[in-house]
Protein backbone atom coordinates (compact mmCIF):
# COMPACT_ATOMS: atom_id res chain seq x y z
CA UNK A 1 0.00 0.00 0.00
CA UNK A 2 1.60 2.90 -0.83
CA UNK A 3 1.42 6.43 1.60
CA UNK A 4 1.46 9.71 0.71
CA UNK A 5 2.06 12.28 3.97
CA UNK A 6 1.42 16.31 3.24
CA UNK A 7 3.77 18.07 5.96
CA UNK A 8 2.00 21.52 6.20
CA UNK A 9 4.09 24.29 8.30
CA UNK A 10 3.46 26.53 10.36
CA UNK A 11 -0.13 27.74 8.46
CA UNK A 12 -0.99 30.25 11.44
CA UNK A 13 -3.29 33.32 11.71
CA UNK A 14 0.05 35.57 12.69
CA UNK A 15 1.53 34.63 9.26
CA UNK A 16 -1.21 34.03 6.81
CA UNK A 17 -3.92 36.36 8.36
CA UNK A 18 -3.34 40.14 6.74
CA UNK A 19 -4.25 41.14 10.43
CA UNK A 20 -1.41 38.78 11.76
CA UNK A 21 2.01 39.99 13.83
CA UNK A 22 4.27 38.62 11.15
CA UNK A 23 1.63 38.32 8.34
CA UNK A 24 3.43 36.87 4.80
CA UNK A 25 2.22 38.48 1.61
CA UNK A 26 -0.10 36.19 -0.19
CA UNK A 27 -0.49 33.70 2.54
CA UNK A 28 -4.29 33.65 2.69
CA UNK A 29 -5.02 31.92 -0.35
CA UNK A 30 -3.12 29.27 1.54
CA UNK A 31 -5.79 27.78 3.97
CA UNK A 32 -8.14 26.89 1.30
CA UNK A 33 -5.60 26.02 -0.79
CA UNK A 34 -4.41 23.04 1.30
CA UNK A 35 -7.47 22.24 2.64
CA UNK A 36 -8.49 21.27 -0.83
CA UNK A 37 -5.84 18.68 -1.47
CA UNK A 38 -5.69 17.35 1.91
CA UNK A 39 -8.13 14.62 2.42
CA UNK A 40 -5.71 13.07 -0.94
CA UNK A 41 -3.60 11.82 1.33
CA UNK A 42 -2.70 9.24 3.86
CA UNK A 43 -1.39 11.18 6.57
CA UNK A 44 -1.31 15.25 7.23
CA UNK A 45 0.78 16.43 9.27
CA UNK A 46 0.78 20.37 10.88
CA UNK A 47 3.58 21.87 12.23
CA UNK A 48 3.11 24.85 15.03
CA UNK A 49 5.47 27.79 15.81
CA UNK A 50 4.30 27.23 19.52
CA UNK A 51 6.47 30.07 21.38
CA UNK A 52 6.12 31.41 25.27
CA UNK A 53 5.27 34.96 25.55
CA UNK A 54 9.13 35.48 26.12
CA UNK A 55 10.94 33.98 23.65
CA UNK A 56 14.39 34.71 22.25
CA UNK A 57 13.02 35.35 18.77
CA UNK A 58 10.97 38.04 19.45
CA UNK A 59 12.06 41.68 19.13
CA UNK A 60 11.16 42.89 22.82
CA UNK A 61 14.06 40.14 24.02
CA UNK A 62 16.68 41.18 21.30
CA UNK A 63 15.28 38.89 18.67
CA UNK A 64 14.48 39.80 15.18
CA UNK A 65 10.59 39.09 14.78
CA UNK A 66 7.90 40.71 16.75
CA UNK A 67 6.04 38.68 18.97
CA UNK A 68 4.03 35.97 16.93
CA UNK A 69 2.43 32.51 17.56
CA UNK A 70 2.45 32.89 21.18
CA UNK A 71 1.13 29.59 22.36
CA UNK A 72 -2.78 29.17 23.02
CA UNK A 73 -3.51 32.53 21.53
CA UNK A 74 -5.51 33.39 18.71
CA UNK A 75 -2.00 34.18 16.64
CA UNK A 76 -0.65 30.75 17.04
CA UNK A 77 -4.18 29.48 15.79
CA UNK A 78 -4.75 27.15 12.95
CA UNK A 79 -7.49 28.32 10.35
CA UNK A 80 -11.00 27.09 10.06
CA UNK A 81 -10.71 25.49 6.95
CA UNK A 82 -8.34 22.59 8.45
CA UNK A 83 -11.38 21.12 10.90
CA UNK A 84 -12.40 18.57 8.52
CA UNK A 85 -8.52 17.20 8.30
CA UNK A 86 -7.83 17.77 12.32
CA UNK A 87 -11.00 15.80 12.86
CA UNK A 88 -10.27 13.04 10.38
CA UNK A 89 -7.95 10.83 12.52
CA UNK A 90 -5.53 11.39 10.10
CA UNK A 91 -3.61 14.12 11.14
CA UNK A 92 -1.27 15.27 13.92
CA UNK A 93 0.02 18.54 15.47
CA UNK A 94 3.68 18.89 15.96
CA UNK A 95 5.01 21.61 18.22
CA UNK A 96 8.06 23.52 17.49
CA UNK A 97 9.89 26.71 19.03
CA UNK A 98 8.35 26.25 22.61
CA UNK A 99 11.67 26.75 24.39
CA UNK A 100 12.41 30.13 25.29
CA UNK A 101 16.01 30.55 24.67
CA UNK A 102 15.84 28.59 21.45
CA UNK A 103 15.05 29.71 18.06
CA UNK A 104 13.51 26.57 15.80
CA UNK A 105 13.05 27.37 12.16
CA UNK A 106 12.43 23.78 11.55
CA UNK A 107 10.02 20.68 12.71
CA UNK A 108 11.63 17.46 13.11
CA UNK A 109 14.43 18.66 14.65
CA UNK A 110 14.98 16.06 17.32
CA UNK A 111 12.73 13.60 15.99
CA UNK A 112 12.53 10.99 18.18
CA UNK A 113 12.50 7.44 16.42
CA UNK A 114 9.39 6.01 18.54
CA UNK A 115 6.95 8.79 17.05
CA UNK A 116 4.14 8.76 15.15
CA UNK A 117 5.63 11.38 12.93
CA UNK A 118 8.77 9.22 12.34
CA UNK A 119 6.42 6.21 11.63
CA UNK A 120 4.51 8.23 8.80
CA UNK A 121 7.55 10.08 7.18
CA UNK A 122 10.15 6.76 7.36
CA UNK A 123 7.19 4.55 6.21
CA UNK A 124 5.76 7.12 3.30
CA UNK A 125 6.38 6.57 -0.52
CA UNK A 126 6.33 10.36 -1.21
CA UNK A 127 6.10 13.36 1.42
CA UNK A 128 4.91 16.52 -0.05
CA UNK A 129 5.59 19.68 2.19
CA UNK A 130 3.81 23.37 2.11
CA UNK A 131 3.15 26.06 4.22
CA UNK A 132 4.83 29.32 5.37
CA UNK A 133 7.33 30.99 5.30
CA UNK A 134 9.19 29.25 2.57
CA UNK A 135 12.60 30.82 2.92
CA UNK A 136 13.11 30.19 6.49
CA UNK A 137 10.29 27.16 8.48
CA UNK A 138 9.56 25.02 5.05
CA UNK A 139 13.27 25.36 4.16
CA UNK A 140 14.56 24.45 7.54
CA UNK A 141 11.51 21.54 8.21
CA UNK A 142 12.09 19.65 4.71
CA UNK A 143 15.68 19.76 5.62
CA UNK A 144 15.16 18.01 8.18
CA UNK A 145 12.38 15.49 6.67
CA UNK A 146 14.96 14.90 4.52
CA UNK A 147 17.18 13.46 7.25
CA UNK A 148 14.14 10.75 7.43
CA UNK A 149 13.51 10.06 3.87
CA UNK A 150 15.54 10.03 0.80
CA UNK A 151 15.03 13.35 -1.32
CA UNK A 152 13.58 11.90 -4.47
CA UNK A 153 10.43 10.89 -1.92
CA UNK A 154 10.46 14.71 -1.33
CA UNK A 155 8.58 17.13 -2.77
CA UNK A 156 7.75 20.82 -2.46
CA UNK A 157 4.02 22.35 -3.42
CA UNK A 158 5.54 25.43 -4.43
CA UNK A 159 1.92 26.76 -5.02
CA UNK A 160 1.44 25.93 -1.25
CA UNK A 161 4.31 27.90 -0.07
CA UNK A 162 4.58 31.88 0.75
CA UNK A 163 8.03 33.24 1.27
CA UNK A 164 8.77 36.51 3.09
CA UNK A 165 11.67 36.60 -0.02
CA UNK A 166 9.46 36.07 -2.91
CA UNK A 167 10.69 32.42 -2.74
CA UNK A 168 14.74 32.92 -3.74
CA UNK A 169 16.19 30.90 -0.69
CA UNK A 170 13.36 27.80 -1.49
CA UNK A 171 14.63 27.43 -4.90
CA UNK A 172 18.32 27.52 -4.11
CA UNK A 173 17.35 25.28 -1.34
CA UNK A 174 15.41 22.63 -3.91
CA UNK A 175 18.23 23.14 -6.78
CA UNK A 176 20.88 22.39 -3.85
CA UNK A 177 18.91 19.17 -2.78
CA UNK A 178 17.81 17.97 -5.63
CA UNK A 179 13.97 17.58 -4.71
CA UNK A 180 11.30 17.93 -6.48
CA UNK A 181 8.39 20.52 -7.14
CA UNK A 182 4.67 19.98 -7.71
Amino acid sequence: MKSKVLVVVDVQRDFFDPSGSLYVGGSEVLPGKIAAIADSYDAVIFTLDWHPGNHCSFAANGGQWPSHCVAYTQGAGLPDEFAGILASGKAKLFFKGQEQDKEQYGAFEDLATDSIEYAWLSNADSVDVCGIAGDYCVKASTENVLKVVAPEKVSILTDCVRSIDGGEALEAFINEKGIAKK
